[in-house]
């Protein structure tokens, strides 16, 4: 099974976030709270100790685990309000965290973990109910969130909370498939953000089943005309061009000229565009720098899932993409698209079906034949690389599309070592010509 959580914005409502602030500030004080006798429980068992020679064990002192024993001992505080539920996770979360550390701590490493005020709390998979789909974008859903006391503090009929979740695209598809019932609804958190409450959802699927070779390798190259370029160690014909660098500096382009546009208002606006603050004055020019990451990430989300796509459609268990760790100063498509971001799309998207990713040495791979194997020298690189878009051999005059033939040198397996061989046996045939030259 493959576990994983998306964000959905909870639908601003005065009565409603008030709620989930108390819950935010019951909980800050429960965890704080559960912490202190995790630590005291800890102080005991070191008394113990000394004095028996071993650490007692939960359940032959406290006749249950700590957990549950703490909860019998709060729950009449804290319980009265909240949900029973939300304060079990609370208190396991908060238990778990301080075992976790309990070794740093006590080497001084780390300190006792402090929660805020405005911190994250637990909401159970049946405590989100009644999930339903009002449009493309807008859910609703009952929170179980109050216990019979609390609702009757609040005055509610119910202890169980109208919601309003708001969605974008790719996010409403999960939604989708809960209500399907193909992917399965786990336990998750609620937060806030920048005075926002979101529900961070976890949800689980299981990974596609596929027949997948390892010896399959397929190759990315990545470029500027072309984000990538794709191709497969076991066919000679196949090639996938993926996204269009034009289309990311156009847009990246026609918003930076509307960014622009804005600073120069700022001179004249009105005073309720101005406002007081800097927070007012520039909040326009954030919403239109948020516009280009936006549009990378959806790009990159698109293109990850197109190649993990082919992949599996080629039986491809291997990925072998190009470690630009240190791309070179004049590539400035590569150095501003977020080639990384994709990468790491590509890596994740590959774990869930089974595939290998393998990072290997961008060096050589473009002034490699993959028709011959010869090695052109940089220093002439006008004369194999006589454009962008084409590679021409100056051994076998072989002629390809200058990324395809990237593509398929990187799709080789071993093609790191396949190239140190090729430049050794080059280097060594030099040498031998050399003897021959008559001055």
């Amino acid at each position: 099974m493959v576990t994983k959580t998306m964000k959905y914005e909870i639908k601003y409502d005065k009565d409603l976030y008030n709620l989930l602030r108390d819950i935010q500030y019951v909980i800050y004080r429960l965890k704080n709270k559960a912490t202190s006798m995790a630590w005291d429980w800890q102080q005991f068992s070191f008394g113990y100790n000394d004095r028996f020679g071993k650490y007692p064990k939960e359940k032959d002192v406290l006749g249950k685990t700590l957990s549950p024993d703490i909860y019998n001992l709060i729950k009449d505080e804290f319980g009265d309000f909240i949900s029973s539920a939300t304060v079990d996770v609370a208190i396991q979360e908060a238990v778990k965290k301080f075992k976790k550390d309990a070794p740093l701590i006590n080497r001084g490493e780390v300190s006792v973990a402090n929660y805020k005020r405005d911190g994250s709390f637990p909401i159970r998979k049946l405590q989100i109910r009644n999930l339903t789909k009002l449009n493309a974008k807008t859910y609703t859903a009952k929170f179980s969130l109050l216990s019979n006391e609390g609702k009757n503090q609040r005055g509610l009929k119910s202890g169980q909370i109208d919601v309003i979740l708001r969605t974008g695209n790719g996010a409403n598809v999960i939604l989708d498939r809960i209500l399907d019932e193909k992917y399965k609804m786990c336990d998750s958190k609620i937060t806030k953000i920048k005075n926002k409450f979101y529900l961070l959802l976890t949800y689980q699927f299981e990974s596609q089943k596929v027949l997948l070779d390892e010896n399959k390798v397929m190759g990315i190259d990545v470029g500027v005309n072309v984000p990538a370029t794709l191709a497969v160690s076991h066919d000679k014909y196949y090639r996938q061009f993926v996204g269009d660098g034009k289309e990311i500096r156009d847009f990246e382009n026609q918003v930076l000229v509307r960014k622009k546009r804005i600073q120069q208002s700022r001179k004249w606006a009105g005073e309720g565009s101005v406002g007081h603050g800097i927070k007012t004055r520039t909040k326009a020019l954030e919403k239109v720098s948020g516009k280009i990451a936006n549009f990378k990430q959806t790009k990159n989300h698109n293109w990850s899932k197109f190649i993990i796509d082919e992949a599996v459609k080629m039986g491809c268990g291997t990925i072998q993409l190009e470690d630009l760790t240190g791309i070179s100063e004049d590539n400035t498509f590569l150095k501003t698209w977020t080639f990384y971001q994709l990468k790491q799309y590509i890596t994740y998207k590959a774990e869930q079906v089974g595939i290998k990713v393998v990072e290997i040495d961008p060096s050589y791979t473009s002034a490699r034949c993959n028709k011959c194997g010869h090695i052109h020298n940089k220093s002439n690189k006008d004369k194999w690389r006589p454009n962008q878009e084409t590679f021409h051999c100056q051994k076998c005059s072989h002629k390809a599309n200058a990324d395809v033939n990237a593509a398929r040198n990187i799709a080789m397996k071993d093609i790191e070592q396949i190239i140190k061989d090729q430049l050794e046996a080059q280097k060594k045939s030099n040498q031998h010509a050399l003897k021959y030259i008559v001055e």
